[in-house]
């Protein structure tokens, strides 16, 4: 790794982990202050929203071109409708490669998310160097994932600085 990639980061969003986890701090996330505040002054590579999305929701389509055009590469999956009647997308593989993409590529990784199907992919990127910073509700994130972060990034402490008005 160069000198100049000694402070460069990558941010993975699992959309739907941060939406509920602001959900149950009764919060709305600002996300370009969410960027801001994960970025902390580092050299940006890519930050990546992932999330499931419903065909025909215009409101969601333009929230998501908001994001592209505000500092986020979208990924997004088409939701799928379980047999009890719930709607998910699940985006554990998409998050995984690109963790393993960038694991050689910079310092850092900043991972917002509570899916510990992501621990096995997250170990693998500590073995190439990268640190892990994990964003979420403690209570929330399974210890397999809490485990591996080099550092953990509170949703409830940091939820004045990214709070929508």
């Amino acid at each position: 790794m160069s000198a100049s990639d000694r402070r460069s980061v990558v941010i993975l969003i699992d959309g739907a982990s941060l939406f509920y986890a602001a959900a149950s701090l009764g919060f709305e996330v600002d996300y370009e202050r969410l960027l801001v505040r994960l970025n902390q002054g580092r050299r940006l590579l890519q930050a990546f929203f992932y999330t499931g999305i419903s065909s025909g929701n215009q409101k969601q389509q333009a929230f998501l071109h908001w994001m592209q055009n505000h500092g986020y590469r979208v990924i997004r999956k088409e939701l799928t409708v379980a047999p009890d009647g719930s709607r998910h997308a699940n985006l554990a593989v998409e998050i995984a490669i690109d963790m393993l993409m960038f694991a050689e590529q910079c310092q850092t990784i900043v991972l917002v998310s509570h899916d510990d199907n992501l621990a096995y992919a997250a170990n693998i990127a500590t073995t190439k160097g990268v640190q892990i910073e994990l964003v979420g509700i403690r209570g929330m994130i399974a210890d397999g994932l809490m485990n591996l972060a080099d550092q953990f990034i509170d949703l409830e402490t940091i939820k004045s600085e990214i709070r929508r008005d």
